[in-house]
């Protein structure tokens, strides 16, 4: 039987169609519509081209047209539900595979596409077991198979993911999407050398394949091969300019490339494109906090969070920018708020930590880090953050157990290294962290932090020289690192080079306008150098040291600065810092009661009845005392700054602290009679100070002045040991010092005494604040009040200085004391 004419044109018009000729086949479906617009064949066929060609909305008409022409076509039912999916118009698409399972029973296809609309709809679980339906049906349903292991990858079952593509790829083995899904799945397993071997396989397929040159990129990075990764993303790129993914990808090896300009242009051309891609603004906000540009890195966190506000990463990254611009309180907001949402976020746990810390709340910052090493106890940066934290909390034993324990664990951990270099220089255990610091920057040879922290403990142990040379090494690698401009003008401070620990201070400044030690360390080189004006200006900042055991006092009453007219008002003066300190600085009290003022001291204990003699003032507290009624307040150091003193403005009117005669009268009896030079001696100060090494010398070093004949010797040392004690005997030196009760005894055998040969402690103060002749011996880089090169001190006309002409070098100062000590026997021998 002979065909009609439109049945032969449709056969031809399929056959061109199934070569892929599709506009020809096209227009044979349309001259056949043109004779019979009901044709069932031409209405479904010519739809499913349109659909094919993109053309979805038109493909639908017509394929409903077909379906009034043949209400119960199996197959223009199943195109119908595949063009409404394509529409994404997917709930109708279910609808109408549930009817076409509903009225023609179980079919492969129809299940293999009721699949994909579940799929879509996000209902994975139900898409699983359709397509496992379909399966079971026809199990080399190829589509189905492959669909099957792309929603068990969707729901993390990678494994079993693997197995259908695997059986994708026997059944049809240059499957290119099968393969580059299959690298996909391995890649999550972490195989990425396996993965990299799937991508290579698609792409000996199909070369110009972009997607899979894309995802390849994602793996190289994983292998830390950054420059394949980029250039398998440049590859992409050049066959489709515009593909978001590639784009994306190329960002993330940029940025981990540290081509950050490149990284955020990367980004931006995403976001061009696609405005709502939360990744690209999320690490578009990442590369600007590299960039510490920490405000446009808010305002891209900010953009995520517009279209999904409880994104975790970018909150969790908007807490990170929030600290970066020392916006400690906002960041903790920041942190809390994450942890509101996922109360066990480890990242955000470590960075509240870390915020916490610099809001110097470092038991909470550690309660952090425990909550977050209990979900991930080998997260060595959290365990190392907490180290840090036992370092700010003086727990330094704990400190180096810790970052030990990681180093169990990870040998090479640079970063654990380092604080652990850090925790043995806090405990002079200077070598070890030597060793630590060279274990680290063996690893890491450009670590800026690792050099200077090396440069730390050479200091520390006089080696001044190799110090500079780890310091330079360091702003070598990192010229921007400030701690390590800050510890290179430390060491120059050492070896007395005050001008150029200046320039290394000033540099530090210029990076961080407000970094405290910088500040700090840069006032006591310009002090010592007798620049007071900015000196004592940049000497506020010891207020914001961390470690310092004073810190302001918070009354009501107003700091006096210096402005403000006193006359009728109670100034309550306040000693900040040391002994020494007070004795130097209450040397102000009779300037304001001058001015009018009523002047009451806030001194230490061991000083309280001395202070008493200051002339003109009303009063004298100290710890533990009720407080007075007062009108201002200030601090004894902030007082040179108050007066705007200068070098020829230094108050220096002796004695302004006076013995009690009753005191002179207990002690005149323990005191030699021989009618010789009596010459007081000091040759320690307090241990605890961070100077001390340096400014203390060992009594035995005294031998040939204590030999010195005609002479009576007195200690007034307070901390003798029985070895000094004996050593003492053995000179005959009358030992005082250790039945001083507080100063006022001090300052009545200082009374009697002729002399005082001291180390730069509060005893040298208290015998030029009375008045008495002193000959100070001072350490090669001295305290920031004797200056430099000097042999007088403009705070005490009576004080003669003896300073070291070389670090270490006390031979010489005390050979020339011991020279003009003899002399000035001589003399008074002479003279009498």
């Amino acid at each position: 039987m002979q065909l009609p004419q439109s049945a032969l044109s449709i056969q031809d018009a399929l056959a061109l169609h199934q070569q892929g000729r599709l506009e020809e086949a096209a227009q044979i479906y349309q001259s056949v519509l043109v004779a019979d617009p009901q044709n069932f064949d031409a209405l479904h066929l010519a739809g499913v081209l349109r659909h094919q060609q993109g053309q979805s909305v038109g493909a639908l008409r017509l394929v409903a047209a077909a379906l009034r022409v043949q209400p119960g076509s199996l197959e223009a039912l199943t195109n119908l539900g595949v063009i409404l999916d394509a529409l994404e118009r997917h709930e109708e698409a279910l609808v109408a595979f549930e009817h076409l399972l509903a009225t023609h029973g179980r079919d492969a296809t129809v299940l293999y596409n009721r699949g994909n609309a579940l799929k879509k709809l996000g209902r994975q679980a139900e898409a699983l077991a359709s397509y496992e339906e379909a399966l079971g049906l026809a199990p080399d349903h190829v589509d189905a198979l492959y669909n099957r292991g792309n929603t068990l990858s969707a729901l993390d079952r990678h494994t079993e993911a693997l197995a259908d593509y695997d059986g994708v790829l026997t059944l049809c083995p240059e499957h290119v999407q099968a393969h580059n899904r299959r690298a996909n799945a391995l890649a999550a397993l972490e195989r990425h050398e396996d993965a990299l071997a799937a991508y290579d396989a698609a792409l000996a397929i199909a070369p110009t394949n972009a997607e899979v040159l894309s995802n390849r990129s994602v793996t190289l990075l994983k292998l830390d091969r950054r420059e394949e990764a980029l250039e398998s993303c440049e590859r992409a790129l050049q066959l489709l300019p515009n593909y978001t993914g590639a784009l994306y990808n190329r960002g993330n090896v940029l940025l981990t490339l540290m081509r950050l300009d490149e990284a955020a242009d990367s980004y931006q051309q995403v976001l061009a494109c696609e405005p709502q891609h939360c990744r690209a603004w999320n690490n578009l906000g990442l590369t600007r906090f590299v960039q510490k540009r920490y405000a446009e890195a808010i305002e891209a966190y900010d953009r995520v969070l517009a279209i999904e506000p409880n994104h975790l990463e970018a909150l969790h990254n908007r807490a990170n920018a929030l600290g970066g611009l020392k916006a400690y309180d906002e960041a903790l907001e920041a942190c809390d708020k994450v942890l509101s949402l996922a109360a066990d976020h480890i990242d955000t746990l470590n960075t509240r930590g870390v915020i916490l810390g610099k809001l110097e709340r470092h038991e909470e910052a550690l309660e952090s880090y425990d909550r977050a090493l209990a979900l991930m106890p080998d997260r060595a940066d959290i365990a190392t953050n907490r180290g840090t934290t036992l370092l700010d909390l003086g727990r330094l034993d704990e400190a180096l157990s810790g970052f030990e324990a990681v180093l169990a664990r990870d040998p090479d951990n640079v970063t654990a290294l380092i604080n652990c270099g850090n925790a043995l220089v806090k405990l002079r255990r200077l070598s070890e962290a030597i060793e630590t610091c060279d274990r680290a920057l063996a690893r890491d040879p450009q670590n800026a932090i690792g050099w200077t922290n090396r440069g730390v403990a050479l200091t520390l142990l006089d080696r001044y020289e190799e110090a500079l040379r780890c310091h330079d090494e360091a702003l070598t690698h990192y010229p921007d690192e400030v701690i390590g401009h800050v510890n290179r003008g430390n060491t120059l401070t050492c070896m007395a080079r005050m001008e150029e620990a200046l320039v290394s201070y000033d540099k530090a400044i210029a990076l961080s306008p407000e970094h405290v030690d910088a500040h700090f360390n840069s006032a006591v080189a310009r002090l010592c150098l007798g620049d007071f004006e900015r000196g004592w200006t940049q000497y506020e900042y010891r207020w914001k040291r961390k470690g310092v055991a004073w810190r302001p006092w918070e009354f009501k009453q107003p700091v006096w600065r210096g402005d403000e007219d006193i006359n009728g008002k109670t100034m309550l003066l306040l000693a900040e810092q040391g002994l020494g300190d007070t004795i130097n600085f209450v040397r102000y009290a009779p300037l304001l009661v001058a001015r009018g003022a009523k002047v009451i001291l806030g001194v230490q204990t061991p000083l309280k009845e001395l202070a008493c003699t200051v002339p003109g003032i009303s009063g004298v507290i100290t710890d533990g005392d009720r407080l007075p009624a007062f009108d201002l307040h200030c601090p004894m150091l902030g007082l040179p700054i108050a007066f705007k003193t200068d070098l020829a403005t230094i108050p220096a009117s002796v004695p302004y602290l006076r013995p009690y005669q009753e005191r002179i009268d207990r002690w005149r009896s323990r005191l030699p009679q021989h009618g010789r030079m009596r010459v007081g001696i000091v040759w320690a100060g307090n241990g605890a100070h961070l100077n001390d090494r340096h400014r203390s010398i060992a009594l035995e070093r005294f031998g040939a002045i204590l030999s010195i004949p005609d002479i009576d010797f007195v200690s007034v040392q307070k901390d003798v040991s029985d070895t000094q004690a004996a050593l003492l005997d053995a000179h005959g030196v009358a030992q005082l010092g250790q039945h001083f009760e507080d100063f006022a005894d001090t300052a009545a055998v200082m009374a009697m005494l002729d002399l005082l040969i001291a180390v730069d402690t509060s005893v040298a103060h208290l015998a030029g604040a009375m008045g008495k002749a002193v000959a100070l011996l001072l350490p090669f880089s001295p305290d920031w009040r004797w200056l430099l090169h000097r042999t007088d001190s403009p705070w005490y006309p009576t004080m003669r200085l003896f300073r070291q002409p070389a670090v270490g070098d006390w031979d010489t100062p005390l050979e020339h004391l011991r020279q003009e000590l003899g002399d000035a026997v001589r003399r008074r021998s002479r003279a009498e």
